[in-house]
């Protein structure tokens, strides 16, 4: 008797992390660089992005797209530009923004290896200035779900800024994945840019 083949369980979140991080291992210098060429583009010409008198964005990994280009832009245009704290709190892990001038300003290291902002020289920014936002990440799929590096720092700024903030993920088109776990306290991005794809979703819980 030939028998049902058993249905395979999607990958837990850590074993989603370990695939991406390879497939983000495997991605050549020259089209890391391509990619993250396209993906600033399409940010700086979005409509939100332009209307922004304030954009928060962040220090990339070396694995990430490299945003330096879009920071480089917003500046460019006179914007100020806010960078994230990583900061542990009782309620949640919380991201405190600081208004960044320049590269010099971005010199504590925090708790993933990244250049964070000097609080002693960049001024703190309030969720309220905020008007819009760029989000790293290590996966998404196809309705807004969003897996990060396991903090929680983002889900928590997300569950805590108005839906009118626009904010939008970018990411690699390969870290896009089939499924990926959710908890009641995961958030959906509104939307996504990658070097091939502008993705739009609805936002909210997951």
């Amino acid at each position: 008797m030939k028998r049902d083949s058993l249905p395979v369980a999607p990958p837990s979140k850590e074993e989603l992390r370990r695939i991406m991080r390879a497939r983000l291992r495997e991605i050549d210098p020259a089209r890391r660089a391509e990619a993250s060429l396209l993906i600033c583009h399409a940010a700086a010409h979005l409509p939100e992005f332009k209307r922004a008198r304030c954009v928060a964005l962040f220090s990339p990994l070396a694995s990430e797209p490299d945003v330096r280009l879009l920071v480089e832009e917003a500046w460019a245009e006179g914007k100020r530009v806010a960078f994230p704290l990583m900061i542990p709190h009782k309620n949640g892990p919380e991201l405190d923004w600081h208004e960044v001038a320049n590269w010099e300003e971005l010199v504590v290291p925090g708790p993933f290896g990244l250049r964070e902002p000097d609080p002693l020289r960049a001024p703190r920014i309030s969720l309220a200035e905020l008007e819009c936002a760029f989000i790293p990440g290590l996966a998404f799929e196809k309705h807004g779900l969003r897996l990060g590096r396991g903090g929680g720092f983002y889900d928590y700024f997300l569950s805590r800024t108005p839906a009118s903030l626009p904010h939008f993920g970018l990411m690699f088109a390969c870290q896009q994945a089939e499924t990926i776990p959710h908890e009641p306290h995961d958030q959906k991005l509104q939307a996504l840019l990658t070097e091939t794809q502008t993705w739009r979703f609805k936002a909210g819980k997951a």
